[in-house]
């Protein structure tokens, strides 16, 4: 499930200026990880950094040239998360 343009900006900014926000978001994304990473294990490094992101103080982690941030990353989190609950089902259905 993309998240719009609007919804990452939003996000973002939101994360950047509300505490509480931010660290609900980071339990959120936890909550999710192992989930995400059944389905791709190459998200290892990936939420590693998310969680480097995180947690620093707003607005002093240094991004590389062409790095995801924290929303980009978290955008692929929620798909693999996503795509594991539908194997999840799809195998809890599947008669033998």
């Amino acid at each position: 499930m993309p998240l719009s343009d609007d919804k990452k900006i939003e996000t973002r900014d939101r994360i950047n200026r509300d505490p509480d926000f931010r660290e609900a978001f980071l339990i959120q994304a936890r909550n999710m990880y192992k989930k995400a990473l059944q389905f791709n294990p190459n998200l290892e490094a990936e939420i590693n950094r998310f969680e480097k992101i995180l947690g620093a103080e707003p607005g002093t982690y240094e991004f590389m040239e062409g790095e995801l941030d924290e929303i980009d990353v978290f955008e692929k989190i929620l798909d693999a998360y996503d795509s594991q609950l539908l194997e999840d089902e799809k195998d809890s259905s599947t008669i033998n």
